[in-house]
């Protein structure tokens, strides 16, 4: 559980820093690297992250 949780912090670190990046670059006039900072960002926020789903199947209540 730790190690889900660390991953989703460091890809968000990592998504902030990109856009923080990208938004230096752009004011710059950099709109190669711009670009490439946001779409890195959205890389790192349109990851799909697995996870682990457990299904119970209750008993039905009899009557």
């Amino acid at each position: 559980m730790w190690s889900f949780t660390l991953w989703n912090f460091a890809a968000l670190a990592a998504a902030i820093y990109c856009i923080a990046k990208a938004v230096i670059d752009l004011r710059t006039r950099g709109y190669m690297w711009g670009i490439v900072g946001l779409l890195s960002a959205a890389v790192f926020l349109l990851t799909s992250i697995k996870t682990h789903a457990v299904k119970i199947d209750l008993p039905v209540a009899g009557s």
